[in-house]
């Protein structure tokens, strides 16, 4: 499995202990609260349940009853149980947020055994201790829904089990809300190695589609070598594609497609930060000028590539 830089934060957190109460209420709360103290999660709910539809105002009782539904793998319910313990008054925000720290530090502890299993050349163990990982994570997102370090974490956890699709979802959501340049990177760096194994496996239009979502990050700025290096990739690609259609039908409209790569590969030979790409770029703009007959262009970007070379 090729090597990930994650980003996890692994935190430690004292977790205090809280009491519960239980004041006036139905026999079914009461059942509801005495099964969830004994960790019977599914009487809990069944019972917590019933004696909310008597008394809507139980906020101990919608919190119980939403640690018994994430407990149960219930997400959507569990959000709308924390939700209305919350509207109701904050007396369960402190456990509610202890039990958030429980969930994310159980999800970091499952996510460094599977990095830990990763290195001993254990697939079978990592991808086991990545699952649980995402349970927890998943879990920790549920309990407080704007926590980008959940999500963040979920995002990191579906990388490593390989499922890109979901990955970039989760951080490309990140992206949006946080308006960061590095949470863009994080993307940018998931798109680009999608938009390359893309380009290697002769998918140029998805590779080509893939590359130009590098491109259009609000907050990727241009000079970012994951923009750079994409424009460059992208441009490539609609070569490769040009070329393929060239060799199929020379008759074909295989130009177009020379003339947009020349869209992203004429600005990058004057603002150009990554220099190391200059070369390729000279190259690239050889074939793409000779594609499209303009012989004197294609000369001096030839020369240009030579001078390089040298220097």
């Amino acid at each position: 499995m090729y090597k990930r830089v994650y980003f996890l934060l692994v935190c430690s957190f004292l977790i205090a202990g809280t009491g519960y109460y239980m004041g006036c209420a139905s026999a079914e709360s009461t059942t509801g609260k005495l099964a969830f103290q004994q960790k019977d999660y599914i009487k809990a709910e069944a019972e917590l349940k019933k004696g909310l539809l008597v008394d809507q105002t139980d906020d101990e009782g919608w919190y119980m009853l939403g640690v018994s539904q994430t407990e149960l793998g219930k997400y959507d319910d569990a959000q709308r149980s924390f939700q209305k313990s919350l509207t109701i008054s904050k007396n369960f925000a402190d456990p509610i947020r202890s039990y958030w720290i429980e969930k994310y530090n159980a999800g970091a502890k499952d996510f460094q055994n599977g990095i830990d299993a990763e290195t001993k050349k254990d697939k079978a163990g990592a991808k086991s201790f990545y699952e649980a990982a995402l349970n927890s994570f998943i879990a920790s997102s549920v309990i407080f829904p704007d926590s980008l370090r959940s999500f963040s974490a979920m995002g990191e956890t579906y990388l490593a089990l390989g499922q890109n699709d979901k990955a970039i979802d989760i951080l490309n959501d990140i992206a949006s809300k946080s308006n960061s340049p590095k949470d863009a990177e994080r993307v940018a760096k998931v798109l680009f190695q999608s938009g390359l194994n893309l380009m290697q496996g002769g998918n140029y239009p998805s590779s080509i589609a893939t590359f130009k979502k590098v491109l259009s990050l609000p907050s990727l700025p241009k000079n970012d070598p994951y923009y750079e290096t994409a424009a460059y990739n992208l441009a490539l690609a609609l070569g490769k594609q040009g070329e393929e259609m060239r060799t199929k039908d020379d008759k074909s409209d295989y130009q177009v497609k020379f003339t947009e790569a020349l869209q992203y590969l004429e600005p990058m030979t004057t603002s150009l930060t990554k220099k190391d790409l200059e070369p390729q770029i000279y190259e690239l703009l050889v074939s793409v000028y000779a594609n499209l007959g303009m012989t004197d262009k294609a000369q001096d970007a030839l020369k240009k590539k030579d001078e390089l070379k040298k220097n």
